[in-house]
């Protein structure tokens, strides 16, 4: 009886030996899938000409389309007017799954029933990613607006750093006309030769312990298109800078061309 339980413990050890050797071998055909099914999502409207655009209010919900059960959920609270952002509370995103979104621009919408559709937009957001939405005078053309869902790399920093990204968000800016951002404290330019519609990467720059003047430049020249003043920028952040309005006007009630910058 013992050598019988002896050699039942013994042909156990030998089969869970056998097992972890085949196992050892074993080969992945793909990465474990992540747990995380959300990606996260930034809106900014800048588009002076949303209103005219769509032939409605300047005041717009976003939904998202549930494809489980076909209807659109409200991501905003707030409508959004010209300047504001969603969320708006500092580095603060919206949670919404990953993969191909169609997201809903409607106005004023409070749910699926009474919201005025403007037009349907899909993007694609990779689970665990961050992506910035800026909504400009693009929004209508389908090969133009996908060059506004950014996709928001940040850096990381050193405690005397910043990261800054330059994005161009003026659709009627001059034809072939290129822009600079010059920085007064660096007494140099920072990015160089942006097209209207274009962002740059997320780029390290010095971080200034006193504010800074920076300076949309026609490319190549001193001649000043926008200026944000008393910029100051907290150490170890990424910032989003957006040169953003109409091109063709100066007047302030029109919407001129300015710089907004926002934080991540």
């Amino acid at each position: 009886m013992k050598k019988s339980l002896q050699h039942i413990i013994f042909g156990a050890l030998v089969l869970f030996v056998g097992l972890a050797a085949c196992n050892k071998d074993t080969t992945y055909i793909a990465d474990p899938v992540s747990s995380s099914s959300n990606a996260y999502i930034k809106f900014l409207h800048v588009s002076p000409s949303l209103a005219t655009i769509t032939g409605q209010a300047d005041n717009v919900t976003l939904l998202n389309l549930d494809l489980k059960s076909n209807t659109y959920s409200k991501i905003t609270g707030t409508p959004l007017a010209y300047e504001k952002y969603f969320p708006t509370t500092t580095n603060v995103y919206a949670a919404i799954s990953a993969g191909l979104n169609t997201i809903k621009f409607s106005l004023a919408a409070v749910s699926q029933k009474d919201s005025l559709e403007l037009f349907l937009k899909k993007v694609q957001a990779d689970a665990g990613k961050y992506y910035s939405f800026i909504i400009t005078d693009s929004i209508k053309s389908e090969a133009n607006s996908k060059a506004m869902f950014l996709q928001d790399d940040l850096l990381t920093l050193g405690s005397a750093q910043i990261g800054m990204r330059f994005v161009h968000a003026i659709w009627n800016d001059t034809a072939a006309k290129n822009v600079d951002l010059f920085s007064v404290r660096n007494n140099a330019t920072i990015f160089s030769g942006r097209s209207a519609g274009s962002a740059s990467s997320f780029t390290p720059l010095n971080y200034f312990t006193t504010s800074d003047t920076l300076i949309v430049r026609r490319a190549g020249t001193t001649f000043a298109l926008a200026t944000l003043n008393s910029a100051s920028f907290t150490p170890g952040r990424n910032y989003t800078l957006v040169y953003k309005g109409n091109g063709a006007v100066t007047t302030a009630t029109a919407k001129p061309r300015s710089l907004f910058v926002y934080g991540h």
